[in-house]
């Protein structure tokens, strides 16, 4: 690539929880695996909560994104908001009877949540925005709405 030339832009980035439990081991295989099989790219949850910036401006540039939350606490969706990301797919395996400490990660689980996560892509609109600060909300198995926690 020569330096005039941008680097491709991201399709579909995803973000999981990894968190301590079973269930954040299973949304991180499922990212892998999405990853793995080319449905998807994975990135830094981490990164996107410490505002590294290489890592917000790759989910600024992508396509769209997938998050994949491992239980009802919900920390992938909750830090892509505090980030600015509002217009993403979002992956509750808690919808699919996964649930938190009952989940033992299996490769059977881990085929459900990305025949899952594959649905729900190829059925979601494309980014409308690049950039966190979007007014769009995050697609989701969930007609819930959060409060906004903001201070504004």
């Amino acid at each position: 690539m020569s330096e005039n030339q941008n680097p491709p832009k991201p399709g579909v980035v995803v973000y999981a929880c990894s968190g301590c439990s079973d269930a954040g081991e299973l949304a991180d295989r499922m990212a892998r695996q999405l990853t793995r099989e080319g449905a998807a790219e994975i990135s830094c949850l981490a990164g996107i909560g410490g505002r590294v910036k290489p890592l917000v401006k790759k989910a600024a540039a992508a396509e769209r994104i997938l998050a994949i939350d491992g239980c009802l606490l919900n920390c992938t969706r909750h830090t892509l908001e505090l980030a600015g990301f509002k217009n993403f797919e979002h992956l509750e395996l808690h919808k699919l009877g996964f649930r938190k400490g009952s989940c033992p990660v299996t490769e059977e689980k881990i085929a459900t949540g990305v025949a899952v996560a594959k649905a729900m892509l190829a059925n979601a609109v494309p980014k409308t925005m690049d950039s966190p600060g979007s007014e769009q909300s995050s697609n989701s198995l969930t007609s819930i709405k959060e409060p906004n926690y903001s201070t504004n």
